[in-house]
């Protein structure tokens, strides 16, 4: 989705009050909106600034940040981090169990944590990774729910404002005593977060917040918990709580947000909604201003130098040039010299924008490639070597490509030029992919771990998003509609795309004249709505 830049009037910008609590659709099957929606209605509404703080997770902040900078919003970067070993010291009482969905625990404490500098980031994204480190123990087993060693989150608070958790599941709100623990590890930027979602308890429980605040000398802090843009959205954010839940709109009752006010509000109506708290709501605006990380902006991440004592990793990578360069280009007498200049402009080149390591880490993979193959395929088969790397795009006009084996293609003989893949203006890294054969990933996905450590070698994640007949089956479910009828729908679906179902509703023998009835009606908009928001990771 491509946002156009939208300007607004300085007096637009001026709001009164900036949402620091906010869920979008990567809080799977919690937050109803995509993060450039909620961008899009926080410049609707006159936000100076908004902060994005899914469950456990930064999956959507990239996208939200440049689409809120497109829009005149300043975009603030968080998480709304599950706490372990910190449940309630008492039982949950009536209306204020922690949701069960993603993220959460039936008795989870959560707090809400804001990236102040980039130092907050990485500390952040490192929480974030401890809380998954151990979330599945077996891979046959479903995962667990992410969880954070509070004394993890002492040590790296450094750069981080943390807030004390929603009205559900906030952890000064289920353990007084463990925030007040997080306040002093937190001196300066610990504040006690008040909510009034309008349900029973709201005035109780936000005295006891204040009280609290007081006995701790930390001030108070207005949130919303939006989750959701628009109030016609709300109406999704519950189906999806009931697809969390496993269960019917009816039997997730108490774990819903019935009354629809988790919705991004307007500046003036939260201030109304917090009489008591005036300074707590215009408190975000003086909060928001400290945030100043930006996420859009250069983050200073290199790949690996592999330099060492002996050896710096530009002569490192001219070694493995030279080797391969006798045996491509013996023989070749002109086109060897002309290889040979081009070889060691290239190499000057890669020297003074830094990026051996970049072309090392890229050769050693290809290495542990080759070996995996011969290991697979045995030294008899036909196959047991790995071809070279298939080149494509700018990355053929490269000679170190070719003779690291990246690229089959040779760039002299080929008249390739560089500039396109390798230049001294490069802003980032250049493109390289490569391709491995079937066979031979699993392995190497083993190989590539051991060989660089579990704590630096990862998989890319990639998110399950709603088509047409997953969202047949979880909205279908949620609403409490027939089994059969829905299973015979999603068999004559396309398969892709949602928006389409209520159309082939109405194709169906013996459900079209169902189509306007309430709760099938329901179920079309639903399915609507819900088409490409991410179910999961």
């Amino acid at each position: 989705m491509v946002l156009p830049a939208r300007r607004l009037t300085s007096a637009s910008r001026r709001s009164s009050f900036v949402e620091l609590h906010c869920h979008s659709a990567y809080s799977f099957l919690d937050g109803a909106s995509l993060p450039e929606e909620l961008a899009v209605r926080a410049a609707e509404l006159g936000y100076e600034a908004l902060a994005l703080t899914d469950h456990d997770g930064v999956y959507g902040s990239l996208e939200f940040a440049h689409a809120a900078k497109a829009f005149g919003v300043r975009p603030i970067t968080g998480a709304e981090v599950t706490l372990s070993g910190v449940g309630s010291t008492e039982p949950p009482k009536s209306g204020g169990a922690g949701f069960a969905g993603a993220g959460a625990g039936i008795d989870a404490s959560h707090v809400t944590l804001l990236c102040e500098s980039q130092a907050g980031y990485a500390n952040l994204c490192r929480l974030l990774t401890a809380a998954h480190a151990h979330t599945r123990p077996k891979p046959a087993d479903p995962p667990l729910p992410p969880a954070l060693d509070v004394a993890l989150l002492k040590e790296r608070s450094d750069g981080l404002v943390c807030l004390s958790g929603c009205a559900r599941s906030g952890l000064a709100v289920r353990n007084p005593a463990a925030a007040a623990e997080l306040a002093r590890a937190f001196p300066g930027r610990f504040y006690v977060e008040l909510q009034r979602p309008y349900e029973r308890g709201d005035e109780r429980r936000n005295a006891a917040l204040r009280h609290l605040a007081e006995s701790l000398g930390v001030p108070t802090v207005a949130t919303g918990d939006s989750h959701a843009h628009s109030p016609e959205r709300a109406r999704l954010q519950d189906v999806l709580v009931a697809v969390a839940n496993r269960t019917s709109l009816e039997g997730c009752e108490s774990s819903r947000r019935g009354n629809h006010e988790s919705v991004l509000p307007a500046p003036g109506e939260l201030r109304d909604r917090f009489p008591l708290d005036r300074e707590a709501v215009a408190r975000t605006c003086e909060l928001a201003e400290r945030l100043e990380f930006d996420l859009t902006q250069e983050l200073g991440y290199r790949y690996p130098d592999f330099s060492d004592a002996d050896e710096p990793a530009i002569r490192q990578l001219a070694r493995v040039c030279d080797q391969a360069f006798q045996e491509r280009y013996s023989g070749l007498n002109g086109h060897k010299r002309k290889a040979r200049r081009r070889l060691d402009e290239e190499l000057a080149l890669i020297d003074r924008i830094g990026l051996a390591g970049f072309f090392l880490l890229h050769w050693e993979v290809l290495e542990l490639a080759r070996e995996c193959a011969l290991e697979v395929r045995g030294a008899s088969a036909a196959r047991q070597v790995l071809p070279p790397g298939r080149g494509r795009g700018s990355s053929v006009g490269s000679i170190v490509c070719y003779l690291t084996g990246l690229s089959h293609v040779d760039p002299v003989a080929a008249g390739l030029s560089l500039g396109r893949f390798l230049n001294d203006e490069l802003a980032g890294v250049p493109d390289i992919d490569l391709d491995f054969p079937r066979d031979i990933r699993e392995q190497l996905i083993v190989r590539v771990t051991e060989r660089y450590g579990h704590e630096h070698a990862a998989l890319v994640a990639s998110f399950a998003t709603y088509r047409s007949r997953g969202a047949i089956r979880d909205v279908g479910k949620a609403l409490g509609l027939p089994y059969a009828e829905l299973e015979r729908l999603a068999r004559l679906s396309d398969g892709w795309n949602a928006r389409r179902i209520a159309e082939e509703l109405r194709l169906v023998p013996g459900l079209a004249e169902k189509a306007e009835s309430p709760r099938w009606r329901a179920f079309a908009e639903a399915t609507y709505e819900i088409a490409g928001l991410p179910r999961h990771i």
